[in-house]
């Protein structure tokens, strides 16, 4: 009937066959799981990056205005900043300030600053939290002034009477602040205005 010389070939031929099978599955759930790997960290960067732009600002305050040079125009500007809520802790010598005044714009950094010494214009002055010196916001109660000298400034002027002013802090691997600020329509000599 059955010649066992013919069944044990077969068999052998199967063994083979499901061995390859197994081999090749193998493989394949390793490239799986290397690519879900790879994957998975890249999400997780991904997420991150995109919780820091969106969760990493610097909150504007209020914004006041100096007359200082007796010639009736805002030519200093002192901004109050802060971190948003769930924020990490933000160097603001490092946060780009954008400043646009009736058609003349211009990007500023805090770069190469400390406190009460200027940099392109632009000074810091602790105010609540921090040490002389600190220009890190690590605590969301942490309250820093910067000042930023608009005759000092090159590519924008100082404000005359009703102008407009859009003032933009963008965090470095965080989101921005978009605020716009008008002059009053009376400027007096050595005064001060919130706008």
């Amino acid at each position: 009937m059955f010649e066992p010389e013919n069944r044990g070939q077969v068999g052998i031929g199967t063994l083979i066959v499901f061995i390859a099978m197994v081999l090749v599955a193998a493989i394949a759930a390793g490239v799986l799981i290397n690519t879900a790997g790879l994957l998975q960290s890249q999400a997780q960067a991904t997420g991150e990056e995109t919780t820091a732009e969106v969760s990493d600002v610097v909150q504007v305050g209020k914004v006041i205005g100096l007359e200082t040079n007796s010639n009736k125009t805002i030519d200093t500007l002192n901004a109050s900043v802060r971190l948003a809520s769930g924020s990490d802790p933000i160097n603001l010598s490092k946060v780009s300030y954008t400043i646009e005044t009736e058609g003349d714009a211009t990007v500023v950094n805090g770069e190469n600053t400390s406190a009460g010494t200027a940099s392109d214009g632009i000074e810091f002055y602790p105010k609540q939290g921090l040490e002389d010196g600190a220009n890190t916001l690590s605590d969301q109660n942490d309250l820093m002034v910067v000042e930023f000298s608009l005759t000092d400034i090159s590519g924008i002027t100082p404000l005359n009477e009703s102008e407009s002013i859009t003032f933009i802090s963008q965090a470095p691997a965080g989101g921005s602040t978009y605020k716009q600020l008008q002059a009053p329509r009376q400027i007096e000599n050595n005064s001060a205005y919130i706008l």
